[in-house]
């Protein structure tokens, strides 16, 4: 396994975490969200940016899969 196989796995890995987490609304994970991206930020809008960027974060890993294969 080179290193960009381990960072696609570890990408998705976090993906799959951060989205279950986001998806359930963990009050856990919002608290830290809305702290260190704005106090007055609602736990909606908390919870998409969660999602979003797990998204993009899901997307590089599939970026470092095929990196991988070729």
């Amino acid at each position: 396994m080179n290193g960009w196989a381990l960072g696609g796995l570890l990408c998705i890995i976090y993906t799959a975490v951060v989205g279950f987490l986001g998806y359930k609304s963990n009050p856990g994970l919002l608290k830290i969200v809305k702290m260190k991206l704005g106090k007055n930020m609602t736990d909606e809008k908390a919870r998409k940016v969660t999602l979003i960027f797990a998204g993009i974060v899901g997307a590089f890993g599939i970026f470092c899969f095929i990196m991988a294969a070729i």
